[in-house]
């Protein structure tokens, strides 16, 4: 039996319309403020929501993000006599499964909306799953055929490199042959490489924990995730890398974010992925600059901002730039930082996007759900 409760500023309202689901043969409860339906959903589980925008303690809106963070697949309807399209888009933006306006017969014909939008959750739930599904089987084989490709590569280079020292040609100098073998063992550092970029990024996938999240100064992650992308830029010998990180102008402009509770060893790894990319496109730039902004979008939502002003991408590798083990740089590579940055950024509640032009620079945009 579905369980659904009723959240209206009116709780005689309310009541009358969980008594009308009752009768139908739903279980359902009223409720009147924001925190009374959250404490109903956390006694047990609720299959809907339909909910008022105006509450006697809190919104229609504030209860669709409190809801969506702690059970995601509650289905949740904003249920109003306010034909506001605003209202609606803010409602369907932060998860709602529908928006319902509020007509003469809607108490009369409410068993038979709710029915509706149950079986519209359940076929939503349903599409979404097989989109994950498809998505899932679509990157296994792409990196399958990657990797049965690219190792083959690496191991015949390895293999041709090593079949190069010839021992029984006394005319072949010591030197040849270390750089026979350099070169093979630079193919090999190639692959182990790729392998720990792969386990990485099942690491990255795998851990739920972060979801929970900590009180943290934004600034200071931004602060530290920048810190770690010059210390890679160093470490993977940058061309000119000195030179470049003296030159480069890099803008925080988070520090006037207090603190929030946020995913900080997610939210970390996607700023340092994007600052690694930026160093990297800015490095032929004579006056190169990276911007970090962030801007509150709701109670529960920052958006950033990671901009530079380097050698931009064209629409050809833009299109590919998510894709796992595709470089920005317009080949394939051993990087997974964009992919590692979009998953994060989705098991957080957000969305992630470019901006980039040859010559023009990149933006990259993404939301990342927070708490207070």
């Amino acid at each position: 039996m579905s369980f659904v409760i009723v959240a209206d500023a009116n709780l005689d309202l309310a009541n009358f319309a969980a008594e009308t689901l009752g009768a139908a043969g739903f279980e359902s409860r009223g409720a009147d403020a924001q925190n009374e339906a959250l404490a109903i959903s956390v006694e047990r589980r609720t299959d809907l929501v339909l909910t008022d925008y105006y509450l006697a303690v809190g919104d229609g809106l504030g209860l669709i993000s409190a809801l969506k963070e702690r059970s995601p697949d509650t289905a949740v309807v904003m249920v109003t006599s306010l034909g506001d399209e605003t209202l609606a888009r803010a409602a369907l933006t932060l998860g709602a499964l529908d928006y319902v306006i509020k007509g003469r017969d809607y108490y009369a014909n409410l068993p038979a909306l709710a029915t509706s939008l149950l079986e519209k959750a359940t076929l939503s739930k349903a599409s979404l799953e097989r989109e994950v599904q498809r998505c899932r089987l679509m990157a296994q084989m792409e990196l399958a055929s990657w990797l049965d490709h690219n190792f083959k590569n690496i191991l015949s280079a390895v293999i041709g490199s090593l079949a190069l020292i010839d021992f029984n040609n006394p005319n072949q100098s010591l030197d040849k042959r270390r750089e026979y073998l350099n070169d093979g063992q630079e193919s090999l550092k190639t692959a182990v490489k790729l392998l720990d970029s792969l386990t990485a990024m099942a690491k990255v996938v795998d851990n739920d924990g972060e979801r929970t999240g900590q009180n943290v100064l934004v600034s200071a992650v931004v602060d530290e995730a920048f810190a770690k992308a010059t210390a890679s830029a160093r470490e993977n010998n940058f061309p000119a890398v000195e030179a470049l990180l003296a030159k480069t102008v890099f803008q925080n402009n988070s520090r006037w974010l207090p603190p929030l509770r946020v995913g900080y060893h997610d939210l970390l790894t996607v700023l340092e992925a994007l600052l690694i990319n930026a160093l990297e496109a800015v490095a032929q730039t004579p006056s190169p600059l990276i911007m970090v902004g962030v801007e509150k979008v709701s109670d529960s939502q920052l958006r950033f901002t990671v901009k530079d002003n380097g050698r931009g991408m064209d629409d050809k590798v833009l299109r590919h730039a998510f894709e796992p083990l595709f470089s920005t740089k317009g080949e394939v590579g051993v990087g997974l930082s964009l992919t590692t940055a979009r998953a994060l950024v989705i098991r957080h509640n957000g969305e992630i996007s470019l901006n980039s032009s040859l010559g023009q620079g990149t933006s990259v945009v993404f939301t990342y759900h927070v708490g207070v």
